[in-house]
Order: structure tokens, then C-alpha cells, then sequence
């Protein structure tokens, strides 16, 4: 006979600990339960990217007590909570937000490994005391072009890669989801052959291409949207008595391909 147990938002926040520490974010950071109660009972879920006024409405539409994000809902210091603010709207509605970011980048079977599984590479863990624990490195099967590995990381990940060939071949790689061009330098280093990342601005590809080193931009959105049904299927095997919905807001980002 099914045990119907009560979960609280405790439970979850616990959980995701276990795996994806929150004392291992960055100290920029601001992971962990940010809007509501550790004791909500909680019987469905909305797990997102983000939290947006979207993702306000849809836990609303499912009667969902709490929204498991990767990005925080509250990341610089403020002032004031305004009933136009997304954290007030969810305050007022009764639902928590909880978010887990970099510990979730880092974490293992998080999303960089995520990332590297999805691109196809054999990776492993950087330490802590390079790059913050941020990158891993992996090799590819095949030595590619940049060209090359750029039509693969695009349909891999469905992105509009942005990309410098630098390097003549690719083989070894560096992988750090979402805003990880700063951390060319260590891939560079590492003896990595590029660096797979989100973001990237025009004086990062510049900065790289004086260190011969090929950067591919794949979107930020692309590169860590990746872990919302992965997290979704952890949750849901864990909390039998509670339901998990994905988000289906699309990337806000438009592209012409």
C-alpha cells in the first residue's frame, strides 16, 4: 500500500542539498529558499530556468505551492518589494521560490555535466581551486573543425552558435554553462583546444583570440535549459506523493538562423 507522505518545502530544499550543496555557490551567489515558507506543504511543483510573471501565472494555473528555479528570483540587493515585483506576486499567492544556481552548475550530475553528456563529451571535473570548480574538460571522439564543431554544438542543443576559430582543430574542451567566458584563460591553461559557453561578448572572443583558443557562444538559455527536466525526473523519482511540472516558457531570445 502507497505511504501517503506529506512533503514540505523543507523536504525538497534538503533534498537538492544532498546533491547540489547550497554552502558550494558562489559568493556572489544567491541560491536557497528566497520567497515563502520551509513549512509549506507542497504537493505540486513548477521546476523553470527562471522565474518570471510566466512562471507566476503557471503555478497559479496548477495550483503549484512552490516554483524550483536555477536562476534567482532575487539576486542584487533591494530596496524595496513593489507589487510589480515577480517575489512580491509570489509572497502574495502563496507560493515559495527556491533556487538553486551555481551550486547546481557545479554539482555532480548538475548542470555542466548535463551540458558535457548532451554535447557528447567524455569529461571530467575540474577542482575547486581552478576556475572555482566551474569548468570541466572533456575530449571529443572525433578531431573537428571549428566550423565543424560548431554545426554540432548547434544541433545538439537546437542554439545559434556563436564561435572564433582560433584553433585549427578541436579535440579537447572546456565546458562552463551560461556566462563562463572569463574562464578562457583556465581553459587556455588546461591545454583545451576551446571553451564551450553561453555568453560571450565581442571583447571576450577578441581577449580569446590573442590567446589562440576557440570560444563557442552557444546561448545561455540553450546551454542550462537543459537541466529543468533532468531536475524535474530527480524530484519526481524522490517525492512519489508530490507532481512536478516543467516550465514551457521559450527562449525570450529570438534568432534568425
Amino acid at each position: 500500500m502507497k505511504e501517503n507522505r506529506t512533503v514540505y518545502t523543507k523536504d525538497i530544499y534538503n533534498y537538492i542539498d544532498s546533491f547540489a550543496p547550497f554552502s558550494s555557490q558562489a559568493q556572489w551567489d544567491n541560491s536557497g529558499l528566497l520567497v515563502g515558507s520551509f513549512n509549506n506543504e507542497v504537493k505540486r511543483v513548477l521546476i523553470a530556468l527562471d522565474i518570471t510573471a510566466f512562471e507566476i501565472e503557471k503555478a497559479k494555473e496548477i495550483d503549484a505551492q512552490l516554483i524550483v528555479s536555477h536562476h534567482p528570483v532575487i539576486f542584487s540587493a533591494q530596496k524595496s518589494f513593489l507589487d510589480t515585483s515577480v517575489a512580491f506576486e509570489a509572497a502574495r499567492a502563496g507560493i515559495s521560490l527556491l533556487c538553486a544556481h551555481t551550486n547546481l552548475d557545479k554539482a555532480v550530475g548538475g548542470v555542466n555535466d548535463t551540458l558535457c553528456e548532451k554535447i557528447g563529451l567524455n569529461y571530467e571535473k575540474m577542482p575547486p581551486d581552478i576556475a572555482d570548480g566551474f569548468l570541466n574538460v572533456g575530449t571529443t571522439d572525433i578531431e573537428y573543425t571549428p566550423k565543424e564543431y560548431a554545426k554540432l554544438l548547434s544541433e545538439k542543443l537546437g542554439a545559434a552558435v556563436r564561435f572564433s576559430a582560433c584553433a585549427d582543430k578541436i579535440k579537447k574542451v572546456a565546458v562552463c554553462s551560461g556566462a563562463g567566458a572569463d574562464f578562457f584563460e583556465s581553459a587556455k591553461e588546461l591545454g583545451c583546444d576551446a571553451l564551450v559557453t553561453g555568453d560571450a561578448s565581442y571583447h571576450d572572443f577578441l581577449d580569446a583570440e590573442q590567446s589562440g583558443i576557440s570560444v563557442f557562444a552557444a546561448g545561455h538559455f540553450e546551454t542550462e535549459v537543459i537541466i529543468v527536466e533532468k531536475l524535474q525526473k530527480i524530484l519526481a523519482e524522490k517525492f512519489k506523493e508530490t507532481e512536478f511540472v516543467v516550465s514551457d516558457r521559450p527562449n525570450p531570445i529570438l534568432t534568425e538562423k
